[in-house]
């Protein structure tokens, strides 16, 4: 598993709104571009901010692209997707 590979893809779909549209028109075909796990696409796919944080992702990164295809108006859905393993961990 390589996060390295991972940020790759998490910037380029951040890289701009001509990539993120690419992205979320076919993401299985984006992250075919990429050497990425099953396990690991599965995580973008899903936007899994909290586990690509924890395995070292850049936070800044998983934000800009988690904006980039949700839409800056999703933000506070990312920080409760933060806020919800936390509070699970915490029961």
């Amino acid at each position: 598993m390589s996060i390295h590979t991972i940020e790759q893809a998490l910037f380029e779909i951040a890289s701009g709104p001509a990539r993120a549209a690419q992205y979320k028109q076919d993401p299985q075909v984006f992250l075919a571009a990429y050497p990425l796990s099953d396990q690991e696409k599965t995580l973008i796919l899903s936007m899994d901010v909290y586990e690509m944080i924890a395995r070292s992702a850049n936070p800044m990164l998983v934000m800009r692209a988690f904006t980039a295809v949700e839409g800056r108006e999703r933000l506070p859905e990312y920080l409760r997707r933060l806020r919800q393993r936390d509070d699970i961990e915490q029961e």
